[in-house]
């Protein structure tokens, strides 16, 4: 087994997964199977003047997506002070979805975002569908998705950290995904829901667990 992000191959034991974190970059497996993912569809879009939207830029993958999209680069979080490394742009979701004019950015990424954005999660998706240019391509993961479960919301309406932890396992996760949500992002108009591409023959070669860390791929169709 190997980081493919840095190369390491020690890994440490991570709330109750074995092998999960890498000891060197401390990327988890949904960070390396990311960088797999961004290797086959995002850098070849990487041309000059394209522009990236990084929510909430991970310090393993951010100085990568950083020197191939340069300028074009844009990182953001609701909570800057958390991603010093990538110094983002603030970005309250879902209050800032006017932030960016349609079509702005050629690509968005994000990992384990929208369970933390209050709201529904459809009227997320439909926002952030809005800034992707056509032929544009978020590529992301989400909590789970918990097969067997539909998607349960309204995390923000229970009134203590204790139930939000109780029901979405953290006191920040307001909603956990199910088996309806790859369905609707399969069937929507306009877009078209891509293989991510990674086996999990691969999936062990750079330690992460078969059929865990699943990306969508999300391209939205050319005008």
């Amino acid at each position: 087994m190997h980081c493919n992000i840095c190369n390491g191959t020690e890994f440490r034991n991570y709330r109750g997964r074995k092998s999960e974190l890498c000891a060197n970059c401390g990327s988890k497996a949904r960070h390396r199977v990311a960088l797999d993912v961004y290797e086959r569809f995002l850098f070849p879009m990487a041309s000059d003047g394209a522009r990236l939207l990084h929510m909430a830029p991970e310090r393993c993958l951010n100085p990568i997506l950083k020197e191939k999209f340069g300028d074009g680069y844009i990182a953001t979080d609701a909570s800057p002070r958390r991603y010093p490394h990538a110094s983002p742009k603030k970005l309250v979701l879902p209050d800032d979805f006017d932030a960016f004019p349609a079509g702005h950015f050629d690509a968005i990424v994000h990992n384990h975002v929208l369970e933390h954005i209050p709201g529904h999660w459809k009227d997320h998706l439909a926002g952030l569908f809005r800034w992707l240019k056509p032929g544009g391509m978020m590529i992301f993961s989400v909590l789970g998705p918990y097969k067997g479960n539909p998607t349960v919301e309204g995390g923000e309406q229970l009134a203590s950290d204790a139930e939000r932890i109780e029901r979405f396992g953290l006191k920040d996760h307001l909603k956990m995904f199910g088996d309806d949500f790859a369905p609707f992002l399969r069937d929507m108009k306009g877009a078209k829901l891509l293989d991510d591409g990674v086996s999990d023959e691969r999936r062990a070669e750079i330690s992460v667990r078969p059929g865990k860390a699943p990306f969508f791929v999300w391209r939205k169709d050319a005008a």
